[in-house]
């Protein structure tokens, strides 16, 4: 049975005034004796011991279309965050404060999510504004900027769009505050997000080439990365590795060359994470001297089949928009921008 975690959009039924009952909304916190839900009919506190069974679903639509384009972008920003967590990981917002001063527990896993990962990649370094957090914009920089200084890492926000193009609302404040203290934007990346099935396809496999699943990364893959285990370029290995499995579910997919003479070699490789109903297409490499050759899209396909076997129905995939080749290859498979993210940065 799923455990209930805050955040987590859940059905639950539990038994209830000798009756059995459904209760449909996201999970506002929970320990082992209860979870308490926002529903569309109030707030619910569910005793731990009267679960019967608890089902994950995807986030809630905001508008009728295809389920992989009426998500929110404030969704699917948690969706992604959630896939690529550092251990050194708050929430700021109001009650979180009001708490930490009492002295009292809060888990409030709303307004500004900081992360730190000793520097490794720019997502896990970054605040991610995602919601109003109950109190000033400015202040919260404020919070944030001296939390990265505690850990001798530059400020920086991961900033995000609108479906239509806009500044999130969590974000739009922002923008005034960044150019009095000298912040500027980074290039754009793209959210790309498709239909698993559709992007599965028939998921041909180019000959001489094989495709393998792992439930772990292994030294081959950390090496195609660029973060080897140990020797030249290790630095930052253990925070990419526990990047690499922070989420409760994901799976490695490698594309394997299986040469004449009966040798084998990791082509190109690819993570496949699932969070909320959603798989999140990440990390993929392909070895500079056997790209255009197909194993790309090989391997994006066979994540995206392995995805709808386990009954998730909408993909995502994050590409900079500078990178042409790797829009190519999404936009090929039926991945088309949902909404796109800076990072902010002191110039």
């Amino acid at each position: 049975m799923t455990t209930p975690r805050p955040g987590q959009r859940l059905v639950i039924r539990y038994g209830a005034d000798g009756q059995t009952t459904d209760a449909l909304g996201t999970v506002a916190a929970a320990d082992d004796q209860r979870v308490i839900m926002d529903t569309g009919r109030g707030r619910v506190e569910i005793p731990v011991a009267a679960i019967e069974v608890v089902h994950e679903m995807p986030p809630a639509p905001t508008q009728p279309g295809r389920l992989h384009r009426v998500v929110s972008p404030e969704d699917l920003r948690r969706i992604s965050a959630a896939v690529w967590l550092p251990a050194d990981a708050v929430w700021l917002n109001a009650d979180n404060l009001r708490a930490e001063a009492s002295e009292s527990a809060s888990d409030v896993q709303s307004g500004w999510l900081l992360r730190a990962a000793h520097g490794v990649s720019q997502r896990a370094n970054s605040a991610l504004p995602l919601t109003a957090p109950g109190i000033e914009p400015a202040e919260a920089l404020d919070i944030a900027q001296r939390w990265y200084a505690d850990r001798s890492l530059p400020p920086a926000v991961q900033i995000f769009s609108t479906v239509e193009g806009a500044l999130a609302p969590s974000c739009e404040p922002l923008g005034a505050i960044f150019r009095e203290r000298g912040f500027a934007p980074s290039g754009p990346t793209l959210a790309l997000t498709a239909d698993a099935k559709e992007a599965a396809g028939s998921a041909e496999v180019p000959a001489g080439l094989a495709i393998v699943v792992s439930d772990d990364a292994h030294r081959p893959h950390f090496d195609a990365w660029g973060r080897p285990a140990d020797g030249e370029g290790s630095e930052g290995h253990a925070d990419f590795a526990a990047l690499i499995r922070s989420p409760e579910r994901f799976t490695i997919v490698s594309a394997i060359a299986e040469h004449p003479d009966g040798s084998k070699s990791l082509v190109g490789t690819v993570r496949l994470a699932i969070a909320q109903k959603w798989g999140v297409v990440s990390n993929l490499v392909i070895d500079e001297a056997l790209r255009r050759r197909g194993a790309g899209r090989a391997l994006v396909q066979a994540a995206a089949s392995l995805a709808a076997r386990q009954g998730v129905r909408s993909l995502m995939a994050e590409v900079e928009g500078a990178n042409a080749p790797s829009l190519g290859l999404f936009s090929q498979l039926g991945f088309a921008e949902h909404h796109r993210y800076w990072f902010a940065r002191r110039s």
